[in-house]
């Protein structure tokens, strides 16, 4: 008879301590995330700082918009202008207001300068929308982006630009408020800027350029004993070259 083998017991595996990923569930959104702001852990911390800071004060009011920056634009850059003109990221320990910009209010250094000069140009040549963006609480009146006002900003500051032109692509900011590629390719059809001219360098500065390439040259021929002749030939153009500046 053959002898039945003892079968082995099965090893019992060991008991997860961690718990199992919970799978999606159906119907809930994911949280969305704010423009500029680089993720939960990032958004989680500004508003950690911002239980940190007193309520009112310009800092804590700054930092609020930036938070709030995708739902409306136009309060954090009315802050960041006042920032900026106060010099008071100074203050706050930091050297430079792109630095404060980045560091605290995590918005890129192009951003925040962009925010800036929308908000500037806004005060100084369309006070009317901008009183109307920020005073009316119940129905403010939509603004462009501020990419936008941006470029629009420079096109208002563009000599090549005539102002019937300036005033169309104005109208249609505020009206339709186009991507800022289109607005730029808008910019360029009515304003091309003339071809640069080709600026031909002085031929006396030509000359001491050569000079101070020779006197080099003769300096390092020197040191080669088997370049005596080439360097006596060097001294000749050196001095030939010098003559040519003094005339």
């Amino acid at each position: 008879m053959k002898s039945k083998r003892a079968q082995r017991p099965t090893p019992k595996r060991k008991a997860r301590n961690t718990p199992r990923p919970e799978r999606g569930r159906v119907g809930v959104k994911p949280r969305p995330r704010l423009q500029e702001v680089g993720g939960s852990k990032t958004e989680a911390a500004m508003a950690e700082r911002l239980d940190s800071m007193e309520p009112g004060s310009l800092r804590y009011t700054a930092l609020a918009s930036a938070i709030d920056f995708k739902r409306s634009w136009v309060h954090l850059a009315k802050h960041l202008a006042e920032v900026m003109k106060a010099g008071a990221f100074k203050e706050w320990g930091f050297r430079t207001f792109e630095a404060y910009a980045q560091h605290e209010l995590h918005l890129r250094r192009e951003t925040a300068q962009k925010l800036v000069r929308s908000y500037d140009f806004l005060a100084s040549h369309e006070k009317r929308s901008l009183d109307g963006a920020t005073e009316s609480e119940h129905s403010p009146t939509p603004l462009p982006s501020y990419q936008a006002l941006d470029i629009l900003a420079e096109a208002r500051a563009n000599p090549y630009l005539e102002e019937k032109d300036y005033r169309e692509i104005r109208d249609q900011v505020f009206r339709e408020d186009p991507p800022p590629s289109q607005l730029r390719k808008m910019v360029k059809e009515r304003a091309p800027e003339p071809p640069k001219k080709e600026v031909r360098e002085d031929p006396s500065e030509r000359l001491r350029k050569c000079l101070a390439l020779a006197e080099r040259l003769y300096g390092m021929l020197l040191e080669e004993e088997s370049a005596e002749s080439v360097a006596r030939t060097v001294e000749g153009a050196i001095g030939g070259l010098r003559r040519l500046i003094e005339e």
